[in-house]
């Protein structure tokens, strides 16, 4: 066992979930990179008082040497990363490779060439490993190991490393030179402790309410017309709405999958399984394993707040795979050295409650609302 702390960057970072992961098994991450300006925000707001930084960069023309020029380190020692999902998602229009956007993992092995980090983790939907019959995952491999890697993937799920969530991801690995990599063992399911049901994550919030009410950070509630309500109210646990198709949360079991939706297309979220209501931002960041540490700054609008939790990788997951790759590599790792201050940051929230309730009502999204609304807008 060495006694090197190493050294990581997070690319297509989104608010960084996997750099929270990372940060919390004790390895450094030195910055992360991401194209939107919001969720470079947020970036900054839940890493900066740990030590990683977030940048604007489109990784797409980026160079390796600038990446590294940024963070101000000479070498980076893992690189992880989830190029966006959609050309791959079952949700999508299933166009694989030949989405432009799929250029993004071709980016992502560029960087990986020209850093040569002695490990990576590439993170992405599992049905990128059906595009093609399979052949677009082993071109990515063969690719990867062409420049000395052995290289593996495994499909885990969220909830066997104690994620309130049902969330399946394809994880690959890569480790420099001649061996073997290595997976994480589940830690909870049936080898272990019993799965984190969706009541043991948020049972001990308030309802949704301002924050002048609850004390409790992005947890303001969404407004839902009266037929919505009432159809909710109606709605059994683990059950769905037939109407609007909304999926109410059962207490004893993990989560639905959230999603994050792109451009204009709001994905339906998750109904309380006790509240007639969907879950609230708070909400959404527990079920997937964020600690109320992690806040969004109420200058980001609350759609994109949603969006960014369903982007990212569920923290604990992360720090599972962050683990053992640290303990196959030999890293030291030291989780207090990046535990951070959280207190030191400045307000997450600058506007009164008043003024984001203004902002939630000036933007009412149909499918909060139901049909019976929509039709008499």
């Amino acid at each position: 066992m060495t006694t090197k702390t190493p050294v990581g960057l997070e690319l297509f970072a989104g608010c960084g979930g996997l750099s929270t992961g990372f940060l919390d098994a004790g390895m450094r991450i030195a910055a992360g990179f991401e194209l939107d300006a919001r969720a470079v925000d947020a970036y900054n707001y839940n890493h900066e008082y740990r030590g990683g930084r977030g940048y604007i960069a489109d990784l797409g023309l980026v160079s390796g040497e600038k990446l590294l020029e940024l963070a101000s380190i000479e070498r980076a020692d893992f690189i992880v990363g989830g190029p966006p999902c959609q050309p791959f998602s079952i949700a999508g229009k299933r166009q694989g490779k030949r989405d432009i956007r799929a250029d993004l993992i071709g980016h992502f092995i560029r960087i990986v060439d020209e850093l040569a980090p002695s490990a990576f983790m590439l993170e992405n939907v599992p049905n990128l490993a059906a595009i093609s019959g399979g052949e677009f995952l082993e071109e990515t491999k063969v690719a990867l190991r062409a420049l000395g890697y052995t290289v593996d993937h495994v499909v885990a799920s969220a909830a066997d490393f104690g994620v309130p969530q049902n969330r399946k991801r394809l994880i690959m690995l890569g480790v420099k030179g001649p061996r073997s990599v290595q997976f994480p063992q589940p830690t909870h399911g049936t080898v272990g402790r019993p799965y984190t049901s969706a009541a043991s994550a948020i049972a001990d919030l308030p309802d949704a309410g301002e924050f002048g009410e609850t004390g409790v950070y992005n947890h303001e509630p969404t407004m839902h017309s009266a037929d919505m309500v009432a159809r909710l109210s109606l709605l059994q646990p683990g059950k769905r709405e037939r109407g609007s198709f909304h999926d109410r949360l059962h207490p004893e079991r993990p989560s639905y999958t959230l999603r994050a939706g792109s451009g204009n297309f709001s994905p339906l979220r998750p109904v309380h399984y006790q509240h007639d209501r969907v879950i609230t931002v708070r909400e959404s960041a527990r079920l997937q394993g964020f600690s109320d540490d992690f806040r969004w700054p109420d200058r980001i609008p609350r759609l994109q707040q949603y969006r960014q939790v369903g982007n990212a990788v569920p923290p604990p997951m992360a720090r599972a795979f962050a683990e053992c790759l640290a303990d196959q590599m030999g890293w030291r790792s030291d989780p207090a050295a990046f535990a951070g201050d959280p207190s030191a940051r400045p307000p997450a929230n600058t506007l009164t409650d008043e003024e984001r309730k203004a902002l939630r009502t000036s933007k009412v999204r149909g499918a909060s609302l139901g049909k019976a609304a929509l039709a008499s807008l």
